[in-house]
């Protein structure tokens, strides 16, 4: 898989990653067969904008995995503090994700977030290795801007945009 932290705690690398703000999203795909699968990240980004690319990370281990590098689409949904809630669920092993979400269907039946702060709709172009993360690279082809604001993560927790941090 990798060098392994040679040397370095992976308690203090935990703990200055968390110092570092990052947007929260929830990601959504179709399989094949018709299952919906979904995941919470926080390491999400654009790419490029000629052509219009973004990236998301994605953990190996992550059960939804396999179905999200054989996916033709996905729908990156941009958390609100509404959605604080449900990016844990998605964020948990296990759990009936699409059961406590009001999802709206795109034409390809993909799930999206009707009242997320930003709604894009990817075609996957690349699939890259990262450690025990794999990097999932998608072309846009829709994008659509809600009325809420983002949340961060932050240190472990929510940090609403206006909110001093601790």
């Amino acid at each position: 898989m990798g060098d392994r932290f040679q040397g370095l705690d992976p308690a203090a690398f935990r703990s200055a990653l968390a110092r570092f703000p990052s947007g929260v999203t929830i990601v959504t795909t179709r399989s094949a067969s018709g299952t919906l699968h979904g995941f919470t990240a926080s390491s999400f980004a654009a790419l490029s904008l000629d052509p219009p690319l973004v990236l998301v990370c994605l953990d190996r281990g992550a059960d939804c995995s396999p179905v999200f590098m054989a996916a033709e689409r996905f729908v990156v949904n941009i958390v609100t503090p509404a959605h604080a809630e449900l990016a844990i669920k998605f964020a948990t092993k296990g759990e009936n994700k699409f059961a406590y979400g009001a999802f709206e269907f795109n034409e390809s039946g993909h799930p999206l977030l009707p009242d997320a702060a930003a709604v894009i709709h990817c075609d996957l172009e690349h699939v890259v290795p990262g450690g025990d993360h794999v990097i999932l690279i998608g072309r846009v082809h829709d994008a659509r801007t809600g009325s809420g604001k983002p949340v961060t993560w932050y240190r472990g927790g929510f940090l609403h945009l206006g909110e001093s941090a601790a």
